[in-house]
């Protein structure tokens, strides 16, 4: 399982698929990547020509514990962004259900740049 630095945060994720238009999976609650129907969802997208990261937010699954920040979401945004960005994935379209999805919509509002789209469920 790759770990990137980011910001001195350790970040455990994994790219499905090779090539496409990037998107980026984030689980809700204080789930993992390997959270059911998350790969699933990464595995048909794939599918469909797209290139999709799967990652584990800070505090969550594999990825380092961190309490730095004016808040626990706008780190994982941070941080979400700065992956994007050391993978040379953005922009990207960022997905993410309940918890994921307030992550994911910080990420988009406070990095536009890294934004092709957004889609966010259970909000």
């Amino acid at each position: 399982m790759p770990v990137a630095n980011v910001d001195g945060i350790s970040i455990a994720y994994e790219i499905v698929g090779s090539k496409g238009q990037p998107w980026a999976i984030t689980p809700g609650g204080r789930f993992s990547k390997d959270y059911g129907g998350v790969r699933q969802m990464a595995q048909a997208l794939a599918a469909h020509g797209k290139q999709v990261l799967i990652w584990d937010r800070p505090n969550c699954g594999a990825s380092d514990v961190c309490f730095a920040g004016s808040s626990e979401s706008v780190i994982q945004a941070d941080a979400l962004a700065g992956l994007l960005r050391q993978l040379g994935m953005g922009p990207a379209v960022v997905v993410g259900g309940s918890g994921g999805a307030r992550v994911s919509l910080l990420t988009v509002a406070r990095h536009p740049e890294l934004a092709a789209g957004l889609a966010v469920w259970w909000v």
